[in-house]
């Protein structure tokens, strides 16, 4: 389920970090966090569990969309300033529909400061609207990023995890496998990924680099990629995607993806 939070903010000029989607994320969080203890204990505190003890953290979310001519980037600096009245982020999370009007209750008229010890901006919610995510009946289908996506490969030789591209041999099994185990991870039994197939369309050159809990000793700097792509996969584990976000850190803002709209062959 997706849900459009329309901000307001005052008009008068304010600075925004450009590595905001943190911010975003730790907002996120403390709003389930005010949820009852059973929501928060399957989102937050507990996450979805598999067998093999990994937890997944099933939300991400859009970038911050500012009407034109309202925000510009400050030369040579990672800010952005902003004078915009109205701003809107998109939230996606893989819940049952009856969360929807749960959820909504939790965001209403909340307020909120996106930023980190330097600057950033105050916003209250003005109103929440549900989106709805339609997927085509064919069993491919055509998506692009809206954030980046991000991909991690574990080394053999010193066990920390590499940000990989696109064009890595080991992307695509990283990926598909990546999907299923969300799936399952919220309660679906599936283990047919051999039948799964994901291609690279189109490639940006855009890649996005964030800085993860910026000015504290955890400081992360993740690197995802932009592009266009083709998922054959039955129509329940796209939505798994759509909902919970492609690849890893979804839970930071990566991977939120959006349907293109055009015919795909169907390969059933």
């Amino acid at each position: 389920m997706r849900f459009k939070i329309h901000f307001e903010m005052s008009g008068r000029k304010q600075v925004l970090p450009l590595n905001y989607q943190y911010p975003i994320s730790a907002w996120i969080y403390k709003i389930l966090a005010e949820a009852d203890e059973e929501f928060t204990r399957i989102l937050h505190d507990e996450g979805y569990l598999l067998e093999n003890g990994k937890t997944f953290k099933l939300f991400t979310f859009s970038k911050l969309s500012f009407p034109k001519k309202t925000w510009k980037i400050l030369p040579g600096t990672d800010r952005m300033q902003v004078w915009s009245r109205n701003v809107w982020l998109t939230v996606s999370f893989q819940l049952p529909e009856q969360c929807e009007k749960f959820v909504v209750g939790l965001f209403k008229e909340q307020k909120v400061f996106i930023g980190d010890k330097i600057s950033g901006i105050q916003m209250e919610v003005a109103n929440i609207e549900v989106i709805d995510v339609n997927i085509p009946e064919s069993s491919t289908v055509k998506l692009k990023t809206i954030s980046p996506i991000v991909m991690g490969l574990q080394t053999e030789k010193d066990k920390n995890e590499q940000y990989i591209n696109p064009v890595h041999k080991e992307y695509k099994r990283l990926f598909l496998t990546n999907l299923v185990e969300k799936h399952k991870a919220a309660g679906n039994d599936y283990n047919d990924i051999d039948k799964l197939n994901f291609r690279i369309k189109k490639l940006y050159p855009k890649t996005e680099l964030q800085t993860i809990k910026a000015f504290t000793p955890e400081e992360t700097k993740v690197r995802g990629y932009h592009y266009e792509f083709e998922l054959t996969a039955p129509k329940d584990i796209i939505l798994t995607g759509l909902n919970a976000g492609f690849g890893s850190m979804n839970s930071v803002g990566f991977g939120y993806c959006e349907v293109v709209e055009g015919k795909i062959k169907d390969n059933r």
